[in-house]
């Protein structure tokens, strides 16, 4: 029998190519449970992954078909496989030894026809109308904004990010848009080692894996939208993030974006509902209003840096209900004590939602 050597470069250029398929290094925890919802993911051509309430994302390696249907909720047993490779590089690869439909409700989901919601046919059609623009164009706001911030992310590739060389990158990025006010690059462990405008460089060292989206990335490496959140300099926003690769396809860090909601909402919304008597909120589903424009009614004035939300009685059905028409009190203290007229939908990015709610 013939024994082949293998040379030390090829050795290398093995390991490299394990590197750049997504190979996972952990070692195996045993049997777990997990309940969570099956999320197409348009990535690599595309797959399904199950993210659990938690914030856990597993890659399904044998994920039945019957079960390969976008936003099903699913409970089994499983174990996390450390040895197999795969080219998405998403989630932790999960070999299913059980699984089932679950009772748990997804957090959004379904169509919503309230029948309190007496409106006139021609009244719903302008709301329905006005919702399906509205819906495009804050969809297509943040698109562009998270197409810009991958571009500058490729364009990192291979770079070292604690080179002050990298200012022009992310100015492109913060002078792109009046809506974002901050960019910075973080190292692997969640620390941030650079910063822009001059304004942020205090910030610089600072960690931040322990906020949610940090965390859930720097587990999971991907891209990723926050909910609205209070940054580490005491500002809010939501934040868009995506890792940086070396030349070899390994992680060096992140490009995070800090963006205010307030301001995309008023660019991308602010003319369609110029003159008319009908006014758009954005709000995230657990009530945490991000923006609005127009005329509407009872609307509590922004404070600055303080969050409002809806009442108690809305976050219900609109926490639940993706889309949906009913006669919602929208705000504590509403003029009307039985609401105002209220059709709603949903965008999203990187499978974050935001609700857009048409109301007068």
């Amino acid at each position: 029998m013939m024994r082949k050597r293998i040379s030390v470069g090829v050795f290398f250029l093995m390991i490299s190519c394990l590197s750049a398929v997504g190979c996972i290094a952990q070692e195996t925890t045993g049997e777990l449970s997990f309940t969570g919802q099956v999320t197409y993911i348009d990535l690599e051509g595309g797959f399904f992954g199950i993210i659990t309430s938690d914030g856990e994302h597993y890659l399904p390696l044998d994920l039945p078909e019957e079960y390969k249907q976008d936003g099903l909720m699913v409970t089994g047993t499983g174990s996390i496989d450390p040895d197999v490779m795969t080219i998405q590089m998403w989630g932790q690869p999960l070999r299913i030894d059980s699984i089932s439909l679950s009772d748990e409700k997804p957090q959004s989901g379904g169509y919503y026809n309230g029948d309190s919601f007496a409106a006139s046919p021609e009244d719903e059609l302008e709301m329905t109308t006005l919702l399906l623009i509205s819906s495009d164009a804050l969809s297509v706001a943040l698109n562009t904004i998270d197409t810009e911030i991958a571009d500058v992310a490729k364009e990192l590739k291979g770079k070292n990010l604690q080179s002050t060389d990298l200012t022009p990158y992310l100015e492109k990025i913060v002078q792109s848009n009046s809506a974002i006010y901050e960019a910075s690059l973080l190292d692997r462990s969640g620390k941030i080692v650079f910063a822009y405008p001059d304004l942020y460089q205090e910030s610089v060292g600072l960690d931040v894996s322990g906020q949610p989206l940090a965390a859930s990335l720097l587990k999971n490496p991907g891209a990723g939208m926050s909910e609205y959140m209070e940054t580490v300099e005491g500002d809010h926003a939501f934040v868009i993030m995506y890792p940086v690769y070396s030349s070899s396809q390994s992680i060096t860090g992140y490009l995070t974006v800090l963006i205010h909601p307030q301001i995309l909402i008023e660019q991308s919304l602010g003319s369609i509902f110029k003159d008319i008597s009908l006014g758009a909120v954005v709000i995230q589903p657990d009530g945490a209003v991000l923006g609005y424009t127009g005329a509407v009614n009872g609307m509590p004035q922004l404070q600055g840096e303080e969050l409002t939300s809806v009442s108690d009685s809305a976050k219900n059905t609109l926490a639940l209900y993706s889309a949906g028409c009913d006669r919602i009190v929208l705000w504590t203290g509403q003029d009307t004590e039985d609401g105002s007229p209220v059709c709603w939908t949903s965008v999203y990015l990187h499978h974050t939602p935001w609700r857009i709610l048409i109301s007068g």
